[in-house]
């Protein structure tokens, strides 16, 4: 399966979810390495988007597509419990290490809508080392989007 992630090229190929350890995400708490990526360029640029400034363009991004093998993506959506948190929830899930990758609805996506979802991803699974950088592209925002 092909994913898709966006960062800053200093950070593009770095894999090791580094800035997931350091400020945490919405799948994991600070201190548990998680990357983040989606099934498709255009949802993941949507991702990064949300978390950026309003009306500041992020500059200096590349995308990088990786292929990880379709035997190790679920098929179905992790579904948050009722009430749980899903940083803690992630968070436990990554330390138990029995899955590379947990698929999950995009939050900025309607509920009911399948076709492009996000990937989180567990650096600490043996698995992981199957994730490879296909290509790494320089990724410019259109000025529209703000």
């Amino acid at each position: 399966m092909l994913l898709y992630r966006i960062a800053k090229e200093q950070y593009i190929e770095d894999l090791s979810g580094l800035g997931a350890r350091l400020y945490g995400g919405r799948w994991n708490e600070k201190g548990y390495s998680a990357l983040y990526t989606s099934t498709s360029l255009s949802l993941c640029m949507m991702e990064t988007l949300v978390h950026c400034e309003p009306n500041v363009i992020p500059k200096n991004m590349y995308f990088a597509e990786m292929e990880l093998p379709d035997e190790l993506i679920p098929a179905d959506f992790f579904t948050l419990p009722d009430g749980e948190d899903s940083s803690w929830t992630g968070t436990q899930w990554l330390k138990k290490r029995e899955a590379v990758a947990m698929k999950v609805r995009s939050i900025i996506l309607p509920a009911e809508y399948e076709r492009d979802y996000n990937i989180i991803l567990n650096p600490e699974h043996p698995d992981y080392q199957k994730l490879r950088i296909t290509t790494v592209v320089h990724c410019p925002f259109d000025l529209r989007l703000f």
